[in-house]
């Protein structure tokens, strides 16, 4: 097992919408998944992943960044995705603990505070909507942006979601806590957590090499099994096609492994297997 420990949730105040881990910070729900598996046969490697390469006697060469080659007959790939956070001063260090990108993750924390929304790149109008649903105070910030259409104005309006499209200066804070968003002419909007429509980037580089059939954003197309189009090669977590959950990506681990498990078996032992349903 080979990991560079850049998970995506590593800032979040704490991990939900996994049932008996609520709250969990990402650190402690690592060093914990950690010190179980050393219970079974793993060997743990610190290190990133550059370059996997076919071999056709025994699967695949993996060599880490540190020249270190391993080979292996089946790859279970997790490499996730980034967060593009939003260059207005005040987001990286709000990232994680009064800034979020997910409401489905971090929403149900954040009910009935005053909640803002940046969408400058992408259209904001339906996850602003999505939020009117936790708060009655939702600001949809554009900083600069002009994409809405007079009817979703409306709607917006009518559902007294305010609509701020001047440039952002700053978010205003202390102690991981958000006060304000600051605009460039100096006015100061109060909010206590602002959520990001601002994209993310598939870490595709891996799936790229050896030829996985990926969608237009990136992630890995895979099975039910998540198995790509490559033979050996499967997927689980972000980088694949479904929610982005660390319970959903739990779950695409252990089917995964299922069926490496099921794959590796039958390849050991081809001849027992043609008479397996006689």
């Amino acid at each position: 097992m080979i990991d560079a420990g850049n998970q995506r949730n590593l800032k979040s105040h704490g991990l939900h919408n996994f049932i008996t881990r609520d709250g969990i910070l990402p650190p402690d729900f690592l060093n914990l998944a950690y010190e179980q598996l050393r219970n079974y046969m793993i060997t743990f490697h610190h290190g990133t992943v550059n370059t996997i390469e076919k071999e056709e006697a025994i699967g695949f060469k993996v060599v880490d960044d540190q020249g270190k080659v391993n080979y292996c007959k089946k790859l279970l790939l997790a490499t996730g995705v980034k967060d593009n956070i939003p260059e207005v001063p005040g987001m990286k260090e709000l990232w994680g603990c009064a800034v979020f990108h997910c409401p489905f993750c971090d929403g149900y924390e954040c009910k009935e505070s005053h909640i803002g929304l940046y969408a400058q790149k992408h259209n904001g109008y339906g996850m602003a909507l999505a939020l009117r649903s936790l708060s009655k105070k939702v600001t949809l910030f554009t900083d600069g942006a002009f994409y809405l259409k007079s009817p979703q104005r409306t709607q917006l309006r009518e559902r007294n979601i305010e609509v701020v499209t001047r440039r952002l200066s700053h978010l205003n804070h202390s102690g991981g806590k958000l006060h304000s968003v600051v605009l460039v002419n100096g006015e100061e909007i109060p909010c206590d957590y602002i959520f990001t429509h601002h994209g993310l980037q598939v870490k595709r580089q891996l799936l790229d090499q050896i030829g996985c059939n990926c969608t237009a954003k990136g992630a890995a197309i895979t099975n039910r099994r998540q198995q790509t189009n490559v033979k050996g090669v499967y997927v689980a977590g972000d980088a694949s096609i479904d929610m982005h959950f660390v319970v959903v990506a739990a779950a695409e681990g252990v089917k995964a492994a299922v069926a490496i498990h099921n794959d590796l078996l039958q390849e050991d032992n081809k001849e027992a297997m043609k008479v397996k349903d006689l």
